[in-house]
Parts: structure tokens; C-alpha cells; sequence
């Protein structure tokens, strides 16, 4: 990590402790879990390429040593017309998606649900309708995230659009060895190489083929499912902690911390330093900014919540006397009770 990112990263704990408070461990290992969740993704994502892609390469060898020539041909490609269609990108997408999507929720509803069931405990309140609601919270999320469009299209069809990319870049690659003659063993390194390296890669060991194709193939071809799968995980994310902060009765507004202090774009750096009369960045309940900002953001949504002992004499008062404390009475029937 460099000295700049190191800081950035050291300055948006700081951010988080003082948002947070008596609760810096429950919002540290929320943020924590959304961490490692992008980093294994992403493994994940460029595994799914490069596996579909080293099928490819390795049906190409196997065709060769069946006779279809020394050097690409029409046979080739008719042949791997059934594998470019079957690759299996969007069959595995739609195979981890839920499972990041319910991870990304499950991460960013934890801090408000700790925060929520210490408040709680301390009362005598039972846990499980809290348990209940939270539940509740995170599965009208999980919904909400996959109801999400961009551009008019759901998850599901922006998947099916990644599919469609990866077997034309394939087959460009494939195509070209077809008009060259080139031998088989060459086409099929090169596809192995380009699903790990990139188009740069090619561009300096293959000049002339690339020099062919011109732009006809992207620079990574696993780069924008990544970017997705970024994207979708970030918007489960703030949705889970948005979700959840909602049924917390401690729940005063939600702060927006910049993952780049040191020069951040001008939409992150824009919500930041919004001021809604709740402080600098920080969002009236109902009215939360969407998360992500933009694609790759690494910016994140952490729930402010009311003084500890000050919410604890205000829930004793309400228990003696609902009527003291409206807001709480509210949160009784339209969230503890609804489940109870």
C-alpha cells in the first residue's frame, strides 16, 4: 500500500471512530467484512474467465490432436461455435451474485444491529423481534438490490450482456487465426494469455495480430464484469446498512466517509461535505444518498446513532410511560410489534 493510500485509509478510521464513538469495533468489522468481500470477488470473477477461457484453449489442443490441421481453419471454428455459446460466464455470474449480494447486506446491517441489540439488552425489551425485524430489513433488501436497474436493465440482463462480450472477443481472437492459418497451439496460448495479461500483453508479443484487430477486443476482458460485480456488491452494501439502520430506534441520520481524503472525485467529495443541519455529511433518515457514488467507489455509508445513555433514559422513560417518547412508541408498533 502506498504512503498516500495508507494515509487516506488511516484518515477514514479516524472518521469512522469519531462518528461512531463507544461502537468503533462493530462499525470497524463491518467495513472490514465489505473488504474482504470485494478482494475475494474479485479473485473470483477473473477465476470465472479464466476458466471458461482455459476450456477454450485446451478444446483447441485437443482438436489439433484430432486431425482438424496444423494450422487454423474453418473446421476450428465451426467446431467451437458449441463452446463459445455454452461458456458458462452468465450461468456462474447469476451463480455468486446472490451470494454477494447477501453478504454485502449482511455486512453493512451488522453495525446498526449490534449497536441496536446492546441498546436492547441493557432494557427489558426481548432480542428476538429486534432479530426479526433486522432479518425482515435484510430480505427487503436483498429484493430491492436485484429490482435495481441501470440504463433499463436488471442484474441479470447487464450479465447476459458481460456473456455476449466475452464470446465475441474470443472469437475475434479465434477468427483472426482462422485468416492467418495461424497453428492452433499459438491461438490458444494466446487466448490464455489475454484472459490473464490483457490486451497489452498481446499488443507486445503479437504485434500484427493486434494491429489487426484494432479495438475490436477490450483491454481486460474480465474488467468490466469486475467493475459490475464492484458496483452491485457496494450497492448491497449501503442498501443493508440503509435497511437496517431504519428499524433501529437509535437511528439519527447517516454519514458519508470518503475512502480518499487526500484528493477525492467531486461527487464523493460533494456528499461529504453536504450539510443537511446534522453535520458535515451527514443525511436525515429517508432522505440517504445512494452508495455507490460511481463505479469502483470505495467511499461507505456508517449509521449515526444517538448518545448511548441518553437513547437508554429515553427507552426506560417510554417504558414506564409510551407517551413520553413519541418516536420510540412509533418504533414499538410499526417495528418491534409487527414482528413479535
Amino acid at each position: 500500500m502506498s504512503k498516500i493510500a495508507f494515509a487516506s485509509a488511516q484518515e477514514m478510521l479516524r472518521q469512522l471512530k469519531l462518528t461512531v464513538g463507544p461502537y468503533f469495533q462493530w462499525a470497524l468489522s463491518a467495513r472490514k467484512k465489505y473488504i474482504e468481500l470485494r478482494l475475494r470477488q474479485d479473485q473470483e470473477v477473473r477465476g470465472i474467465y479464466i476458466r471458461a477461457t482455459d476450456k477454450l484453449a485446451k478444446e483447441i489442443r485437443s482438436l489439433k490432436r484430432q486431425g482438424y490441421g496444423s494450422q487454423m481453419n474453418i473446421r476450428y471454428l465451426t467446431a467451437l461455435e458449441q463452446s463459445l455459446r455454452d461458456n458458462g460466464i452468465a450461468d456462474s455470474l447469476m451463480k455468486v451474485m446472490p451470494v454477494y449480494l447477501g453478504r454485502a447486506i449482511e455486512a453493512g446491517s451488522s453495525y446498526s444491529y449490534e449497536v441496536t441489540l446492546s441498546q436492547i439488552s441493557r432494557t427489558k425489551l426481548a432480542k428476538e423481534p429486534v432479530q426479526k425485524a433486522f432479518a425482515r430489513a435484510n430480505k427487503q433488501a436483498v429484493e430491492t438490490c436485484w429490482a435495481r436497474t441501470h440504463n433499463g436493465l436488471h442484474l441479470s440482463d447487464r450479465i447476459w450482456k458481460h456473456d455476449q462480450k466475452y464470446r465475441m472477443a474470443m472469437s475475434e481472437i479465434i477468427q483472426d487465426g482462422v485468416a492467418t492459418g495461424e497453428d492452433p497451439v499459438a491461438t490458444a496460448r494466446q487466448l490464455e494469455q489475454y484472459v490473464r495479461r490483457g490486451k497489452k500483453t498481446l499488443a507486445a508479443e503479437y504485434p500484427e495480430m493486434m494491429e489487426r484487430m484494432g479495438n475490436r477486443i477490450p483491454q481486460d476482458i474480465s474488467y468490466e464484469a469486475l467493475r459490475l460485480v464492484r458496483t452491485e456488491t457496494a450497492a448491497a452494501f449501503g442498501e443493508g446498512t440503509i435497511a437496517a439502520a431504519s428499524v433501529s430506534p437509535s437511528y439519527t441520520g447517516m454519514r458519508w466517509l470518503l475512502s480518499k481524503n487526500s484528493d477525492p472525485c467531486h461527487i464523493c467529495k460533494g456528499l461529504a461535505e453536504a450539510n443537511h443541519g446534522l453535520g458535515k455529511g451527514v443525511y436525515p433518515p429517508s432522505d440517504e444518498p445512494p452508495m455507490p457514488a460511481h463505479p469502483n467507489c470505495m467511499c461507505t455509508l456508517v449509521s449515526v446513532h444517538e448518545d448511548t445513555d441518553a437513547f437508554i433514559d429515553r427507552l426506560n422513560s417510554w417504558i414506564k410511560d409510551p407517551a413520553s417518547q413519541p418516536d420510540l412508541e412509533n418504533w414499538y408498533q410499526n417495528v418491534y410489534s409487527k414482528v413479535a
